[in-house]
């Protein structure tokens, strides 16, 4: 009886602590940015930035432990982070995947005294930040992209009316709504630093990471190198972007039905098992009191994640 309650208040204090640190750390993400902020961000400019006492301290945090972060593996990760639109650096990302991995590592070894599930749960619990990179970035991308016809439409109008260029994308950065607004004034500031209109227009293909967008800036680079009618080529791609973004939209219907499958079939283990334990409370007893057991709960989780993983790569289908 005392074995058990030291191993839960044990359970507890672990869970607060890492808990607390998560929330924190999440809370502080969610903050959006300043202009000045993702400048300093993006580009070789420096612009001091300005926060309150408690983000900064957990701002902070993430800073100290990121630097013992391999830079090979940080690097990568800060183009990522940049793309999903998360305020921390690639260091300290990973220090949130190793927090939550150290968490779960520990709830499942206190919970079950063996070092299977403690490590099945850490390498779940690590892949939390990925799954919120990767949904955080396909957000961006996908509101990027439908607004992005809108806004072809804007820079031919306005470059037909006369305008020059950064006139045009001025516009946009006025007209629009973010995401493409907040990345157009971006760029925008970039020029006004002294950054040349080429490099601003790489920055600004690498922070969104869209491919439709890369194709806009490809031709807008083009054109001031070799010139022609930008105008008209604006509204060429404006057509392309329109027809894909129709594709797009029939591949998501006809996928529609596989989606959910996967969802559901995620889902219905644990429905089960938790009908079960209404049900019969001891039936799945077993599972949690012998090392066999144990080891199913390990290997039925990891088969779980890697074929929810696969269906979504199935039902991807780029365009």
């Amino acid at each position: 009886m005392v074995k058990g309650t030291t191993q839960t208040v044990i359970l507890i204090s672990v869970f607060s602590t890492f808990f607390t640190i998560y929330l924190g750390v999440l809370a502080f993400a969610r903050q959006e940015e300043t202009l000045e902020a993702k400048l300093q961000r993006f580009t070789a400019i420096r612009v001091p930035v300005q926060m309150s006492t408690s983000k900064r301290g957990i701002k902070q945090l993430l800073v100290v432990l990121g630097r013992f972060a391999p830079h090979r593996w940080s690097a990568g990760l800060d183009r990522e982070l940049i793309r999903g639109d998360i305020p921390l650096k690639g260091g300290e990302f990973l220090v949130l995947q190793g927090l939550l991995s150290i968490l779960f590592l520990l709830i499942g070894f206190i919970l079950s005294q063996k070092i299977l599930l403690g490590v099945t749960l850490a390498i779940l619990g690590g892949g939390l930040p990925r799954l919120w990179l990767s949904s955080a970035k396909k957000k961006k991308r996908n509101r990027f992209n439908n607004q992005l016809a809108d806004a072809l439409l804007i820079l031919a109008n306005s470059m037909r009316s006369g305008f020059s260029l950064l006139q045009a994308m001025e516009m946009v950065s006025q007209e629009m709504p973010n995401p493409i607004s907040e990345e157009f004034q971006i760029t925008l500031r970039e020029m006004q630093y002294g950054t040349a209109t080429e490099t601003a227009l790489d920055h600004l293909s690498e922070r969104v990471g869209s491919d439709v967008l890369d194709l806009l800036v490809t031709a807008m680079i083009i054109q001031r190198q070799v010139g022609g009618n930008l105008a008209e080529i604006l509204i060429n791609i404006h057509a392309t972007i329109q027809d894909r973004l129709r594709i797009q939209q029939e591949i998501k219907t006809l996928t529609a039905q596989g989606r959910m499958s996967g969802y559901i079939i995620a889902a219905l283990p644990f429905g089960i098992a938790a009908a079960i334990s209404m049900i019969n409370p001891n039936y799945l007893g077993v599972l949690f009191t012998h090392q066999i057991g144990w080891a199913m709960l390990a290997g039925g989780l990891t088969s779980q994640f890697i074929g929810f993983l696969i269906i979504r790569k199935i039902i991807s289908i780029e365009v």
